[in-house]
């Protein structure tokens, strides 16, 4: 199995800027109230840590992107969705259940953010999906 490296670079950055986009629209726009429940749990230095939020997320992409590309067999729009379901459920587990035991979140609040992550995902897969292919 070889991997398209311009596939999988072009890949990674639209599913990067997607999720940028993305998770903008979701916690400032429409949990923008919501959020603002828990502010007073957010670091007073916030802004001067967000480049490291950046990186997470890139590196997010990069990782989502290189394990569809080298464990699904089957690429396409479909396989990516289904991928991107099942990665953004994984995540919803291990990161914002956690968080929800660790802080004291509302769990409408963190309920709404696995939801979202998921379905997230899931549009990332989708994204993926369609541009990594079997190179031929």
């Amino acid at each position: 199995m070889r991997i398209n490296k311009i596939r999988l670079f072009i890949a990674v950055i639209l599913s990067y800027i997607f999720s940028i986009l993305y998770n903008g629209l979701v916690h400032l726009v429409i949990l923008g109230t919501a959020n603002k429940q828990v502010e007073l749990l957010r670091r007073v230095d916030f802004s001067s840590k967000a480049w490291i939020s950046l990186l997470a997320t890139l590196a997010t992409s990069f990782l989502f992107t290189l394990i569809y590309s080298l464990f699904v067999s089957e690429k396409s729009i479909k396989r990516g969705t289904l991928f991107g379901f099942c990665f953004g459920g994984f995540i919803a587990i291990i990161v914002d259940i956690n968080q929800y035991v660790l802080y004291p979140l509302p769990l409408s609040l963190v309920a709404r953010w696995a939801l979202f992550g998921i379905i997230e995902f899931s549009l990332i897969g989708m994204i993926v999906g369609s541009i990594v292919k079997e190179k031929t």
